[in-house]
């Protein structure tokens, strides 16, 4: 097969022309040719009556044209019966024969496909149909030596011919990239996409076929761009392949892009209900959703179009564990029937035990997904798919050495597996990493970028994090947690790195992830923004409890609920705006829908939403149900029930109530946001169409106002806000827009006036109270502006806003005691910013509140390990204290982040002394003399512990 340029010859053709006139041959031909170009782009109506018409002069062809209209379009029956009926007329003709078997097989019936295939063969032994279709029926029986024997035949066949037909090199590609796989020979992959099937669309350049399987050596790749082009080249000439749908929603599933794959599945079994792969598809997105019991319905679909399919047999098997839990496996059980129907029909179902293995990882069932890839390879060796799959399920549990080892025969095998290529590279990168280990955990890390980060790291999981969280869940993991820490290296981000090591592919929304069993971040340090790391060691160790206490039976929304919840932060301000708008829209998730807002959400809102409806709905059953609520349903999915089983036992109430229960909380959460409830947004146009229906309405008026304003539209917002005051004279958001109006032309004082005159205390418009409170600050005018945004804070408490306004105002004034109180509700909503902490510790060690100091330093360095002077202010409060050992400790840190400040040595020299080691201050006072022999009063203090 590597040879560069094919050969041409004829094939001998099975149907002669000379009972016809050579005029009525060449019509014949010309309309045999139409028909062939309308089922080529899809359209199937017109091509089957083309086919009929043709039924009395090209009889054979007709049929066989006719049958593919029916099988394209899901009429599998009818498309039997065609042949069945053309085979009862041209018993002699081969191709007809070929066809009925690959239907045959196509739907299970593999005795029907042996003897159509034998007929066949004995007309014409080289048809490359039947002789594909016997490879295959070799290959289902277990029967692996004579069915690579029969693909290498297709090799050469294809070096001793020059072949003339696009639909020949499909059959010849599809063999020979059986019989490379098998054989190990990599090399072939380039040619088949390269050479064989563009050769292919050079003999017929609308042989769509030619673009979908050089999209499934890429897909089989996870070269995902390559797939991407090759499918929609074959849509650009057949818009109505079906099968092409099928195969770009698995390109989507590989991203969990599951809106995409749906719509792509939809039209797939639009254009051919019969298609088994788009029904195995839609079980897919089941199992993505950990919606077993919708999975075993597609599956069951898939199985009634090819009862025999492996693939389709072990998705069903995997659906069964998750529904019924792993004792469905065992024999006896609904998937052991299964395994025993699988490996009865083929002792080396190798493709079953893979499918399952595949469906149990979309479900995040990872070592239950593991045992099935292992028994895949020992079944069929031969396969190179399970090898790399069994490889990268190694990495994401944490089994380095194993992963190390099984991806190096994997690239071995096929070097073009972009994930297995992406993941090895990543193994190349820990390996240089340091390791530090503790008592319950191991962390790796790059020494020179994140060696602080993780001494910190390692001291706030084992002496904060690890005694909590065990407490809280009651369970204790087996051996030590795997921490990974990713920053720059090879020209590629710390996050491209986290992402790589999470999924081998190159993105991953996040900055941290858990599979079960390890935890991978990218390290703060290496990111444009830094995070708090801290809060985030801390959530995904929630992940490693619950997915191992429940073996992995936890549905995502749960897991992620009791992760923010843990993390004991109150709501951002990001969640209660969206929560501000969505809840009166009605705009939300459910127990139904939730799991897909963090797997693949539309937007980075529905991201945010799904982990505040997750934590909602945790808030909610404790309220409902009880404290201990969250742990009961816990162990409802450690009993390995579904969601509605488990709310039904945990609880006792069905789903639908609990929906309806969780709705009403959340409608009480928004009515406590703010006391004035922000209207439905609309557009202009929707506006105007609000005054045409009530001309009269203030507020309409108003928000029109309000919307021209926005458009630099100053004559017409005028007029539309005093006709809104002219109905309601102290209409807060009328008078808004009209001082906003004066400022634009430095009218101050009259904006001030007017925003003061109408204000209503009791139910400040949000707009106006802002606008006025900014105003007098601006004036100076500290009193009344803090007034006014204490005024904000009480009428709209979760708005962080009106606290941020009053920091700055009191900032302003020196207000340090009222800065501070709310300089801490910041840091405890904004968890992300070190400012406020690192704020906060200098108040606190300017009034000697060294324990207060302490803990913000402490707090500050969760965000932010590399700041010497939250280092120095933390070694100060630690001092303060009277723990003067961990003081010297912190200033040694700062020391090291800032080596020209020769102070911090001198400090943490005399904390040693301190500490009463005297031999650690020597060591550090002879350091600080080597860089400056003159550096007040560091001479005396040597002296002073010198022996």
């Amino acid at each position: 097969m590597t040879r560069p340029a094919l050969r041409r010859c004829c094939l001998v053709a099975w149907a002669l022309l000379l009972l016809l006139t050579p005029a009525a041959a060449q019509n014949a031909e010309q309309e045999l040719a139409e028909a062939r170009r309308l089922l080529s782009t899809g359209k199937y109506a017109e091509a089957q009556d083309a086919y009929q018409a043709l039924a009395a002069a090209e009889p054979v062809a007709a049929a066989l044209g006719a049958a593919e209209c029916l099988i394209g379009t899901g009429k599998l029956e009818e498309a039997a019966a065609t042949l069945a009926t053309s085979i009862g007329e041209h018993p002699e003709a081969a191709p007809l024969h070929a066809a009925a078997a690959r239907l045959a097989f196509d739907r299970g019936d593999y005795e029907a496909a042996r003897q159509g295939v034998e007929a066949a063969l004995a007309i014409d032994a080289d048809l490359l149909a039947a002789r594909w279709i016997q490879a295959e029926l070799w290959r289902t029986a277990g029967e692996l030596d004579k069915a690579d024997q029969a693909c290498k035949w297709f090799v050469d066949y294809y070096n001793a011919h020059e072949v003339t037909s696009a639909e020949s090199l499909r059959w010849i590609g599809l063999a020979a990239a059986q019989f490379a796989r098998w054989n190990r020979l990599s090399d072939q992959f380039a040619f088949f996409v390269n050479e064989l099937y563009p050769d292919a669309l050079e003999l017929d350049k609308e042989y769509w076929p030619a673009h979908y399987e050089s999209g499934l050596l890429f897909l089989e790749k996870y070269n995902q761009a390559e797939a991407s082009r090759a499918f929609a080249a074959a849509l650009k000439l057949n818009p109505n392949a079906a099968p092409v749908y099928a195969a770009l929603a698995r390109l989507a599933l590989q991203n969990f892009e599951v809106d995409d794959a749906t719509r792509a599945l939809d039209r797939a079994l639009a254009i051919n209900p019969a298609l088994a792969e788009a029904h195995r598809g839609r079980g897919d997105v089941q199992l993505t959703n950990l919606d077993a019991a919708k999975a075993v319905e597609a599956f069951e679909k898939a199985l009634a179009v090819n009862p025999a399919s492996e693939a389709s047999l072990g998705r069903l098997a995997a659906a069964l564990v998750l529904l019924e839990g792993p004792a469905a496996a065992e024999p006896g059980g609904r998937a052991g029937k299964l395994v025993e129907q699988a490996t009865a029909r083929n002792p080396h179902a190798g493709e079953f035990f893979y499918s399952m293995g595949e469906g149990l990882e979309l479900s995040r069932r990872f070592p239950a997904a593991a045992r099935y890839y292992r028994e895949a390879l020992a079944r069929m060796p031969r396969l190179t798919a399970p090898r790399g799959a069994l490889g990268l399920m190694a990495m994401r549990l944490g089994d380095e050495a194993e992963a190390k080892r099984l991806l190096d025969e994997s690239h071995e095998i096929d070097p073009f597996n972009v994930r297995v290529s992406n993941s090895l590279k990543v193994l190349e990168v820990l390996d240089g990493y340091a390791v530090l280990e503790t008592d319950h955990f191991v962390i790796k890390f790059d020494r020179v970028a994140d060696e602080l980060l993780a001494r910190y790291a390692a001291r706030y999981l084992e002496e904060e994090v690890y005694p909590e969280l065990v407490a809280q869940f009651g369970f204790e993991p087996q051996g030590k947690s795997l921490f990974e820490f990713f920053c720059r290296a090879r020209n590629t981000s710390g996050h491209g790195w986290f992402s790589a090591r999470m999924v081998g592919l190159p993105y991953v929304g996040t900055v941290g992830a858990c599979a079960g069993k390890i935890v991978a971040l990218a390290s703060p340090n290496d990111m444009p923004k830094k995070y708090n790391w801290a809060r985030v060691l801390k959530h995904e160790f929630v992940h490693v409890l619950n997915l191992q206490q429940t073996e992995f039976n936890i549905p995502h929304w749960f897991t992620e609920a009791l992760a923010v919840e843990s993390e004991g932060y109150p709501r951002p301000q990001t969640w209660n705006d969206l929560l501000s708008q969505r809840v009166p829209r009605g705009e939300l998730f459910n127990l139904e829908t939730i799991n897909l807002g963090f797997i693949r959400p539309k937007s980075s809102l529905d991201w945010q939403m799904a982990y505040c409806q997750a934590q909602l709905y945790v808030q909610y059953m404790k309220a409902a149900h009880g404290a201990d609520a969250a742990a009961r349903l816990l162990q409802a999915y450690q009993a390995n029930l579904d969601t509605r089983s488990a709310l039904k036992k945990s609880f006792g109430v069905e789903q639908e109530a609990f929906e309806q229960g969780y709705a009403e909380h959340l409608a009480q959460v928004v009515q406590g946001l703010a006391s004035r409830p922000k209207p439905a947004p609309m557009t202009l146009a929707e506006l105007e169409r609000a005054r045409a229906a009530d001309p009269q309405n203030a507020e309409i008026l108003a928000r029109l106002a309000q919307a021209h304003l926005l458009r630099q539209a100053y004559p017409e917002a005028r007029k539309l806000a005093r006709q809104a005051i002219a109905g309601e004279p102290k209409h807060q958001l009328a008078h808004y827009v009209l001082a906003r109006i004066h400022l634009v032309v430095g009218e101050t004082a009259e904006a001030m006036d007017l925003l003061a005159g109408s204000l209503d205390p009791d139910d400040p418009d949000e707009s106006a109270l802002n606008l006025l409170a900014g105003l007098k600050f601006k004036a100076k005018d500290y009193d009344e502006a803090g007034r006014l945004y204490e005024l904000g804070a009480k009428s709209q408490p979760s708005n962080i806003q009106w606290t941020k306004s009053l920091a700055r105002l009191y900032l302003s004034t020196g207000e340090e005691q009222k800065l501070a109180a709310v300089l801490e509700q910041l840091a405890m909503t904004e968890a992300d910013d070190a400012a406020y902490r690192k704020k906060l510790a200098q108040l606190a060690l300017k009034a000697k509140d060294f324990e207060s100091a302490a803990r913000w330093a402490r707090l500050a360095n969760h965000i932010d390990v590399m700041d010497a002077e939250v280092h120095r202010m933390w070694a100060e409060a630690l001092s303060g204290m009277g723990e003067h050992g961990e003081s010297a400790e912190e200033y040694e840190v700062a020391a090291r982040l800032k080596p020209d400040e020769l102070g911090l040595r001198l400090a943490c020299a005399a904390a040693w002394i301190e500490a009463k080691q005297p031999e650690k201050a020597r060591a550090v006072l002879e350091k600080l003399l080597q860089l400056d022999a003159d550096y007040p009063g560091a001479e005396a203090m040597l002296e002073s512990v010198s022996p």
